[in-house]
């Protein structure tokens, strides 16, 4: 890994796309990461067939969305959470086949609704105006108003849709899983998965990155985009039989290689014949037993088990675990994972984010050229053409806070993925939820399956 060299962004199959990691068939994005077949969408995580999506965090086939989390199939949605199929909405929550509605929770198939009231629409257009949904100053104050109402709100214990014998949270279409969490569908026999696209069978302790119509793979960070008996990788795709290795693209039989397209039968990025292949396999994997590796730690990882932590090119910090698992810098350490602070450029700042315009309407080109001071982190950021056409378009303010601040705030409405019992609001019924107690800021009215349905339906 130290000697290869190694290429600086994971982008397959774009077109005039910058910034973008773990992705394939982007068009015309910015700074999207693990995402597949988006377009024009700019500061997204975990999205999949979205297009003029900008800030949001596990979407499916939105279309002119802004600052949604585990939203699908809606347009013009924004500032919403667990909501689809709905159109020209603020602050929606769990909702379905909605239009016209701000600061709902729980509807389904409603029109022009503000905090569950109907509304005529001359009565909800004033409405509307009256929140001035077109400032920052009227952003946060409706988003605080927001929270109260999640909380109020009632949530099914898990998110799970036409499952059979599925144990996780944010999962469709699949059967025979446990512990699997945020998976689009099919899947089938998988435990320990999570962040997945399409298609996954026979497979344990994969992802994030899993699923991708593949089969048959184990302890893997990105082994799922059409893979087949792939094993202990990180970002392999469109390959079988891939053991140990980091970085390969459509390759056969490859035990221990780094940044490597379509080979075969290689070891530790070295060309071996079939027979030699074969015949040199089964010794590596004894020898990896008999003589283990041994990190700082005193932890020993024989044949089977993942890579060793100390050696991530990566620092704990820098990657997607801190999303997950967030922990300190001294616990980082003590565990024997690497800690690496944020040294940005030198840059001059020009505003502070704090004394940017209240509306969009207020704002000319140049702000484009202006550098812009993290009202929360004081790190410097900057507005681009796409996104001030985008906030152009449907009338939003700029944003005052770094596009890192504004993705740790929508993780903030995810739940962690840990499976907690949890009695059910209405009545004795012991459930298995991924939402924290309420003492620990979770909601209170969190419903199994039959009460939520007898509630909402």
């Amino acid at each position: 890994m130290e000697e290869v060299p190694h290429i600086a962004l994971s982008d397959s199959k774009s077109i005039n796309s910058r910034f973008c990691n773990v992705s394939v068939e982007l068009k015309n994005c910015y700074l999207v990461t693990a995402a597949w077949t988006c377009e024009d969408s700019i500061y997204c995580n975990r999205v999949s067939g979205c297009k003029f999506t900008h800030d949001s965090y596990i979407c499916y086939d939105t279309e002119f969305g802004y600052e949604n989390v585990y939203c699908r199939d809606s347009s013009k949605l924004f500032f919403s959470l667990e909501s689809e199929t709905c159109l020209d909405s603020y602050f929606l929550y769990d909702c379905r086949n909605c239009s016209n509605c701000i600061l709902c929770t729980n509807l389904r198939n409603k029109n022009c609704c503000i905090e569950n009231k109907q509304y005529t629409k001359e009565e909800y257009l004033k409405k509307k105006d009256e929140l001035a949904l077109n400032t920052r100053d009227g952003i946060e104050k409706v988003r605080e108003r927001f929270k109260e109402l999640w909380k109020d709100a009632y949530h099914r214990h898990l998110k799970l849709i036409n499952t059979t014998n599925v144990i996780g949270d944010h999962v469709e279409n699949s059967r025979n899983c446990y512990d699997i969490f945020d998976i689009k569908g099919e899947y089938e026999n998988v435990k320990y998965a999570n962040w997945g696209t399409s298609g996954l069978r026979d497979s344990y302790d994969v992802g994030p990155g899993a699923g991708g119509y593949s089969e048959l793979t184990y302890e893997g960070t990105s082994i799922g985009v059409h893979n087949n008996r792939c094993f202990l990788g990180v970002m392999v795709w469109y390959s079988r039989d891939v053991f140990y290795s980091f970085m390969m693209n459509n390759c056969e039989n490859c035990f221990g290689c780094t940044e490597m397209n379509g080979k075969k039968y290689c070891i530790l990025n070295k060309q071996y014949t079939k027979e030699e292949y074969e015949k040199l396999i089964p010794k590596i994997k004894q020898h990896m037993m008999n003589m283990p590796y041994v990190d700082k730690k005193g932890r020993i990882y024989k044949y089977g088990e993942f890579f060793p932590s100390e050696l991530s090119p990566f620092a704990y910090n820098e990657t997607v675990a801190q999303d997950y698992f967030p922990i300190d810098q001294k616990i980082t350490e003590s565990e024997g994972f690497l800690w690496r602070e944020y040294t940005s450029g030198t840059y001059k700042i020009t505003i502070k984010g704090k004394d940017l315009p209240q509306t969009i309407s207020e704002v000319d080109d140049s702000i484009l050229d202006e550098v812009i001071e993290c009202e929360i982190t004081g790190r410097p950021f900057k507005i681009i053409e796409q996104e001030l056409s985008f906030y152009r378009r449907f009338d939003l303010p700029l944003p005052s806070i770094h596009p890192d601040e504004r993705h740790n705030r929508r993780l903030k409405f995810r739940n962690p993925m840990r499976l907690n019992k949890r009695m059910c609001f209405f009545g004795d019924k012991e459930t298995i939820t991924t939402y924290l107690p309420e003492l620990e800021g979770g909601p209170k009215k969190v419903l199994c399956s039959e009460c939520y349905k007898k509630e909402i339906y």
